[in-house]
Order: structure tokens, then C-alpha cells, then sequence
């Protein structure tokens, strides 16, 4: 195809948007492709051309974009970084790590450079490494929360120097903004957590929670209203006539979801393990499956019907999307935030997919929510009564579910996995299909990328250290207490 002249370029420009005001897919797509296809002479557009296919879960137009951006820039190393945070936004770590190397050590910036490197390797299991990397960026950045958060997940801060070098650089830490003294007093309260001086762990929490719910209040009243329109129209019989209307193989993802810190991580790595299955991670997909329905009830999904959708264009959207992120073969674990509340739509549109929802002692994970930095931004979780609501809000999700779907929707105990992790791993395999494989039943061995909170925990083998946690902080928690109740 010829390079496009500048009246071609307008012309693409215009249907371009008149495309993403239409909510037009697969229109942006072509159009994009035309202007890739065609050279168009776009410069530093590009980049923003790559963060919008992005965004839309189109990754192999985003990185074809990304590439004319770097060919179009003058500065290529800074061009190229860009390519990093695309690599990294795609879950491609290695590569992201790989390329950062390649880059002068000041691109972004040298505390910036070092902390990205820390970080991929610290997802990809390389814990010495990313240690090093992490204290460098701290070197050009003293008392940097970010760093020192990353850091804190690293190592025992107990047994370590760096201790004492994060408790010395509070003073520091105090000129940044919230967001990132926020992660400060998340790594404080880990230093004490690891020293096992409960006081001083829960008050540094509390602090980093505290600045974050500044930054981001929590509504009750819209979580409330989101989790009742999840629940709302699917009348005995209405999933099921749905799944008729699929003609397409959606046996591909595997959904695991619970609340966080419930331990979907941990049946992730064990489902991961097996031969035939990889590890999707956070995928957030299925969001936008739910934007071109219109919604995640059942009366979305009969207006979309109504409207002449069909089932099998959301079932393709969605496989689409995931051979986007993952390529074209294999089973997928997706444990993207807050399936609970898009389960019908993934029951309806997706009628081979198994369904996996843990459940953990409301206690400890309740604590085990509010010592966590989300990097995603959880709002519930930063005030131990609203976490208490949003759990209340998932046990009736979770119920309604279990009565709703029966057998086709596992539901998997954390305590009884930890305790007879034989068991339930056949369970696991046997509900998604999966033959049993040595591998599934030492999950700690399989080398795989890891960017949650978890990402340490499942590279031992599987053990009881989650059970119990917050015994020593029952006093601290009672407004949790106070309000959490159970569905009798």
C-alpha cells in the first residue's frame, strides 16, 4: 500500500473518530490498520494512536503503533521506553525487562529506570536481582514509596539493613505526595509486621490506608448498586437459553474469582501448572465484553439481544481479546478484580468456561485486604467497615451464584485447600477438564510471572502460614467485627 498523502491522513483521522464516538470496534480497528498499513506520517501520535488500541485490549495494533512511534521519534531511547510500558501493560516482562537494559540508565530517570527493572524481575521470580535493582532506585530517590513497597515484598525486613534504612528515611518519605507515601507506610508496616510488633504494623497500615481513602472516597451505595444489578434478571432457564445460541468452543478461559487475598492466586499457580494451562493473570477482559452489552445484568443482555446482538459476538469478543494478550492456544486462567459482579454475563455468553470462586475466613481476609497496597486502587479497603460491607455484598453475590448455577460453579474453601491440597487440586482439574499432572501438585516448582501481591507466597509450597493471621490483630479489627455479618 502507498504512503498516504496528508488528504488521505485527514480522511482516516475523521473516521477514526467518528469510529470510537460510535463505540465502533472493529471500524477503530480497521481504520488503525489502514493508517499503519498505509505509513501514515503521524509522528508522535503514534503513542497515543498504541496507549488508545491499548486501552481497548487491542495489543497487536497497540505494539504495531508503538513501533511507528519509535521509527517517527527523535529520541529514540525515550521512544523506546514507551515500548516498555506497553510491554509491560501487555504482560510481556520479559521483554519489557530485556529492553529496559538496552536504554541508558537515565531514561525515564535513574531511580525510575532502576525501580521498573526491580520490578519486572520481581515478577518474573528473580528476588535477588530485583532487591538490587530496588535499593539502587532508592539510592537516587531516598525514601521513595514505591520503591521501598516493592522492596518490602522482596525481603524480611526484620533480618535485613534495610530496615533500619526505611524507619532512618520516614523524615524523607514525608516530602512526597499522598500516593506515594501512602506505599511508604505500606512497607513501614510490613517492617514491623516481619519484627512482629502488632501495634506499630497496624498503626503504619492504617496511615497508608488512611492517606489512600483521602484520594479515593468509597461509596457504599454504588458498590451496593453494582452487586444488585449483577444478580439482577436471570430468571431460571435464561442462562441456559443463552448457551444455546453458542455456537463457538469457549472452553478456553478458566475464571477463578473470590475476593482478594482469598487465595485465587494460589489455585491460579496450581491450575498454571498443569501442561495445557497458562496464567492470564488480571486480564480484565471481560469488561469489555460488558461495555458492548450494555451492562452485566440480564436485562442488558436482552436489550443488547433485543437490539439484534447476538451471543456469539460477545463469546468471540472476548476469545479475541484473549488471543490479543495470550496468543492463540491454550487454556487461560483469568482472575481479573471483581468476576463476582460480571458472572452472568460470563455464564450467559461463555458456556464452556469453569467457574472457580474461593472463599477465605472472613477475618483473616479482611486483615489481609487492609495490609495490602491494591495497585489498581481497592476504595473498600482502606477502612476496616467498609471492607466488612463489600464482603457482605460478596457473600450474597456468592450465594445467589451458588443457588443460580449449582455444580457448574466450584467453590473452593482456603483452609480445606491448604489443609488437603491433594483433594482439592483433583477437584480443580477434574471441574476444568484437565487431566491429572505431577506438576499440578507442586505448585511452588513451575517458574511463571506473578505481578500480585501473592507473588512471593506461591513459589512455596502450599502451607498453612495464611490460616489465622489476624489473631493478633482481633482487638484492631473489631470494626470489622462490628459489622461483618455472615449469611446464615
Amino acid at each position: 500500500m502507498a504512503t498516504m498523502t496528508n488528504a488521505d491522513v485527514a480522511g482516516a483521522a475523521a473516521a477514526l473518530k467518528n469510529a470510537l464516538a460510535r463505540r465502533d470496534r472493529a471500524e477503530t480497528n480497521r481504520v488503525v490498520a489502514a493508517m499503519l498499513d498505509g505509513q501514515a506520517p503521524l509522528g508522535a501520535k503514534w503513542g497515543e494512536i498504541s496507549r488508545l488500541m491499548q486501552v481497548s485490549g487491542e495489543f497487536s495494533l497497540a505494539h504495531r503503533a508503538i513501533d511507528a512511534y519509535v521509527a517517527a521519534s527523535p529520541d529514540k531511547a525515550r521512544a523506546l521506553y514507551a515500548k516498555v510500558v506497553l510491554y509491560t501493560q501487555s504482560g510481556q516482562l520479559q521483554e519489557a525487562h530485556d529492553l529496559l537494559k538496552t536504554l541508558p540508565t537515565d531514561v525515564p530517570d535513574p531511580g525510575g529506570h532502576a525501580y521498573v527493572l526491580g520490578n519486572t524481575a520481581m515478577t518474573l521470580g528473580r528476588v535477588q536481582e530485583a532487591s538490587d535493582y530496588l535499593a539502587t532506585a532508592l539510592k537516587h530517590r531516598p525514601g521513595w514509596g514505591p520503591a521501598w513497597l516493592s522492596l518490602s515484598t522482596a525481603v524480611n525486613l526484620a533480618d535485613s539493613p534495610f530496615g533500619e534504612q526505611l524507619l532512618a528515611e520516614e523524615t524523607i518519605a514525608q516530602r512526597q505526595g499522598p500516593a506515594d507515601l501512602a506505599r511508604y507506610y505500606y512497607a513501614l508496616g510490613k517492617l514491623h509486621a516481619d519484627r512482629k510488633d502488632h501495634d506499630a504494623t497496624f498503626a503504619a497500615f492504617a496511615r497508608g490506608a488512611e492517606l489512600l481513602r483521602a484520594e479515593t472516597p468509597y461509596s457504599r451505595a454504588g458498590d451496593e448498586a453494582n452487586s444488585r444489578e449483577a444478580m439482577t434478571g436471570y430468571p431460571a432457564g435464561f442462562i441456559e437459553r443463552l448457551n444455546e445460541q453458542v455456537s463457538v468452543d469457549t472452553s478456553r478461559p478458566i475464571f477463578v474469582t473470590g475476593l482478594p487475598r482469598s487465595g485465587t492466586t494460589l489455585v491460579e499457580q496450581i491450575l498454571a501448572s498443569h501442561s495445557a494451562v497458562a496464567d492470564g493473570g488480571e486480564l480484565n477482559i471481560i469488561q469489555h465484553v460488558a461495555v458492548a452489552a450494555g451492562g452485566v445484568s440480564g436485562e442488558h443482555l436482552e436489550k443488547y439481544l433485543a437490539g439484534n446482538g447476538k451471543v456469539d459476538t460477545l463469546a468471540d469478543l472476548y476469545l479475541h481479546l484473549l488471543a490479543e494478550r495470550m496468543g492463540p492456544a491454550g487454556r487461560i486462567v483469568d482472575k481479573s478484580i471483581d468476576v463476582s459482579r460480571c458472572l452472568g454475563l460470563i455464564a450467559s455468553t461463555l458456556p464452556d468456561a469453569p467457574l472457580i470462586w474461593m472463599r477465605r475466613d472472613p477475618l483473616d481476609c479482611a486483615w489481609s485486604c487492609f495490609r495490602t497496597f491494591f495497585i489498581h486502587g481497592v476504595a473498600w479497603s482502606y477502612d476496616l467497615a467498609d471492607i466488612a460491607q463489600h464482603f457482605m455484598l460478596e457473600d450474597a453475590l456468592c450465594a445467589f451464584w451458588q443457588e443460580r448455577l449449582g455444580d457448574r460453579l466450584l467453590v473452593v474453601p482456603y483452609t480445606d485447600l491448604v489443609e488437603d491440597p491433594e483433594t482439592w487440586t483433583r477437584r480443580l482439574l477434574d471441574h476444568c477438564g484437565l487431566a491429572e499432572e505431577a506438576g499440578a501438585f507442586a505448585p511452588h516448582l513451575t517458574e511463571r510471572r506473578v505481578a500480585t501481591a501473592s507473588a512471593l507466597q506461591v513459589r512455596r509450597p502450599i502451607n498453612r502460614d495464611g490460616l489465622n493471621v489476624a489473631a493478633p490483630y482481633r482487638e484492631q479489627l473489631q470494626p470489622f467485627i462490628d459489622t461483618y455479618r455472615p449469611i446464615a
